[in-house]
């Protein structure tokens, strides 16, 4: 296991305890958790893997500025930032970037090796089911900074990608710390629900 491993692992496990119970606080060290992950997912040839942190270094500053805003706004008596489900059409749109996404992402992740080798030097490793992976972890992180329970719905699939995916790819730490995300996002479902629950 090397230290930015290890980092890494230790980092987003306080983001995501974090984010469930909805601490703004979490995004800025959002971005250094991802800025690490970026590092270790380009050394073990998880492409999507790697270009999805980038992503998420950007989303990090979207939802903390979306959740510093929200705040600021409660703190003025107007109407906080709830927790709520997305639309029909939302979800509708959101499988149809997912499937396409991941079909292109993964197109472009299996042939990166031969367009940009100097760069990628060695094949993308499951590169289909890393970019579908991948392009839910996209929309997942655009759902959690608006507070859309079906966030959490998307990250335990994502989760259940990648503990097969990284366990595979014999990274068994990061795969372990999967698990834990599995039932993180589990306890943030039923906790999002509750408090859905109280306010209808």
């Amino acid at each position: 296991m090397s230290y930015i491993e290890l980092s890494a692992t230790l980092l987003i496990t306080v983001y995501v305890l974090l984010i469930t119970r909805k601490i703004v606080w979490a995004w800025p060290l959002g971005i250094i958790t991802f800025s690490l992950f970026a590092v270790l997912f380009y050394q073990i040839r998880l492409y999507s893997d790697f270009f999805e942190q980038f992503y998420y270094i950007g989303n990090c500053f979207y939802g903390w500025y979306v959740w510093l805003a929200a705040k600021k706004r409660a703190q003025n008596g107007e109407k906080e930032l709830e927790v709520s489900y997305t639309s029909g059409k939302s979800r509708l749109i959101a499988g149809a970037i997912i499937v396409i996404g991941g079909i292109t992402a993964g197109f472009v992740m299996s042939r990166i090796h031969t367009w940009l080798p100097a760069l990628f030097p060695q094949q993308a490793a499951y590169p289909y089911i890393d970019a579908t992976a991948t392009i839910m972890g996209f929309v997942a992180a655009g759902l959690m900074a608006h507070r859309k329970i079906e966030a959490w719905i998307l990250w335990l699939c994502v989760n259940s990608i990648c503990i097969w995916l990284y366990f595979t790819l014999n990274v068994k730490f990061v795969a372990i710390l999967y698990i834990f995300f599995f039932a993180l996002s589990v306890n943030g479902l039923i906790t999002w629900k509750k408090e859905l629950r109280k306010k209808i």
